[in-house]
């Protein structure tokens, strides 16, 4: 042995043993980072925690359906007739039209055959009325708005709503549909000892309906009476509107209560159309005889209480107009909306009977027609924050069918050359362009149907109210007749999701997508239930399916 094969074993002997090789990664499954790979978000379905019922979702009349109705070729009118009643599907499945469960068909005041001497600018904004100044009827005015509660009907709307915006203007104290200010600035613009014959106008309009097999649900006496609807400086009137105190709306509620009672109909007063959310609870600037709608109307204490009056349906009906300037807002309008209703009576429900985008809120405007879908998602998420947090049973946008160049229409019409505006050129004919606003409307509208029940729902990361108003918002329903369950999701994000459902025991593995997005309109895709669920980006997204 020489001196190297001493030193060797000399060195083996002493050294230590190596560290152990470092374990495989354990996030790394067959090439795939486990750990950092994104899973899919948990959507929390509890049947059992019952919320309000809903009623329905609506449209009304204004302002052009008594052109198109009247004028247009039958078959345009009868596209824009499916484009919001019709509950049928294509060959693949794809809704036809948004199945609106609500109609709201405007009672006209006669500033049409006034013409110019109305006062009121536009000829589209000016309405025929039934009644006569020698107090005879001719119901064979507003055709146009009688064809479509026609069409409405056969395609088998649920619920038809009549509004009042001015008593007829051989009743106001000023001849005209809008009011006149002054000393009766904030005044119901009704001559004195015309309330009753203004009740009676209401309930025999009602009557006439319901004879032409068009059952009138509901009547809703005043439109918006906390603004003034007085002219402008130029003289001209925007519309046909009249203001009245609570007082003074009591009054007529009470009067059309004797007059639906006298003539035997079953149609229900929906009181309410307040202008703005907040004024249902709060005040109106320099008018205190307008504000706190809803206590005034429906606290047993008050002086003004409707309930005891056998026609008056159980809700207090208000706008949604400038209630969400931020995003804040938009929620914290809404909470203290149903705290109010809560504390004061909390057996009365809530209707958004009216909205669209009317001036500046929340990084958008309503000047600028958008047929896409960033308005769409906007609308969308209005209607799910007045369902989940305001408790509204009923949500109605404001036109069916709009002309202008405006954020205010589900269907938008132009004429043939496909200028907008309210021209007299698109009044005999013209082009129909359905919007995103029309089929993100749909995702509720259509399958959220009368008498469903909306339950408690989460989603994971979006347990928060206003976090979700900015990222992923959820609401589910259910039909405990026919086992029938539906979720509502909007993405206002740019990042696709993935969604697995949680709570709800199936009763068949197929469910049905409805999605709207930037590139489709309630597109129908089935899907199986137990795999996870894709959240497109920028969407609103219906899945309906069965438990058990």
């Amino acid at each position: 042995m020489n001196i190297f094969s001493v030193l060797a074993i000399v060195l083996i002997a002493c050294s230590k043993a190596g560290p152990p090789p470092m374990p495989a990664d354990p996030c790394m499954v067959e090439g795939i980072d486990t750990c950092n790979q994104k899973r899919p978000l948990i959507a929390s379905i509890n049947l059992s925690a019952e919320k309000q019922t809903m009623h329905s979702f609506g449209a009304s009349d204004c302002w052009g359906i008594k052109f198109i109705g009247k004028n247009w070729p039958e078959e345009k009118r009868n596209q824009i007739a499916d484009l919001l009643f019709s509950k049928e599907v294509d060959a693949q499945g794809n809704p036809k039209g948004i199945g609106l469960s609500m109609w709201r068909i405007n009672i006209g005041a006669g500033s049409f055959e006034q013409g110019d001497e109305s006062q009121i600018a536009s000829p589209w904004r000016r309405e025929e009325s039934f009644l006569l100044a020698d107090d005879s009827y001719d119901f064979t005015k507003q055709a146009g708005n009688q064809w479509f509660a026609k069409a409405a009907k056969d395609r088998g709307v649920e619920n038809f709503l009549l509004f009042s915006i001015s008593p007829p203007v051989h009743m106001t104290k000023n001849g005209k549909a809008f009011a006149p200010g002054g000393e009766d600035l904030g005044k119901l613009n009704l001559k004195p000892g015309k309330m009753v014959a203004f009740a009676d106008f209401l309930s025999e309009t009602a009557k006439h309906y319901s004879n032409s097999g068009i059952p009138i649900n509901y009547l809703s006496p005043l439109n918006e009476p906390q603004w003034d609807w007085t002219a402008g400086s130029n003289g001209l009137a925007s519309q046909e509107g009249t203001p009245a105190t609570n007082e003074e709306a009591v009054t007529l509620i009470k009067a059309l209560d004797q007059q639906l009672t006298q003539k035997g109909l079953s149609t229900k007063i929906a009181a309410g159309e307040v202008a703005a959310v907040n004024y249902a609870f709060g005040p109106v600037a320099n008018a205190a005889q307008r504000s706190d709608v809803f206590n005034y109307f429906w606290n047993p204490s008050s002086a003004g209480y409707i309930g005891s009056l056998p026609t008056v349906a159980p809700v207090l009906s208000a706008h949604s107009y400038f209630a969400q300037p931020d995003v804040s807002s938009l929620i914290s309008n809404r909470e203290q909306l149903a705290a109010r209703m809560q504390s004061v009576n909390p057996s009365v429900g809530y209707w958004q009977s009216e909205y669209c985008i009317l001036g500046a809120e929340d990084n958008i405007q309503g000047n600028g027609r958008d047929l896409g879908i960033q308005t769409a998602l906007y609308i969308a998420r209005i209607v799910h924050t007045d369902i989940v947090v305001g408790n509204a049973s009923s949500w109605q946008w404001w036109l069916g069918v709009s002309p202008s160049d405006y954020k205010d229409g589900l269907v938008y019409v132009a004429d043939n050359s496909g200028t907008m505006g309210e021209l007299a050129s698109t009044q005999q004919d013209g082009l129909v362009y359905p919007s995103k606003m029309l089929w993100a409307f749909g995702n509720y509208a259509r399958f959220i149907r009368p008498g469903m029940i909306r339950v408690d729902a989460s989603l994971e990361k979006n347990t928060d109210t206003r976090t979700a108003a900015t990222n992923l918002m959820l609401s589910a329903y259910k039909n405990p007749t026919t086992k029938e369950f539906v979720l509502v999701l909007i993405n206002m994000t740019i990042v696709e999701e993935e969604m697995n459902l949680s709570g709800i025991q199936l009763a068949s593995d197929e469910v049905h997508v409805y999605t709207t997005s930037g590139t489709q309109e309630l597109r129908h895709q089935v899907k199986s239930g137990s795999d996870p669920m894709i959240i497109t980006p920028k969407s609103v997204i219906t899945i309906t399916g069965t438990y058990q």
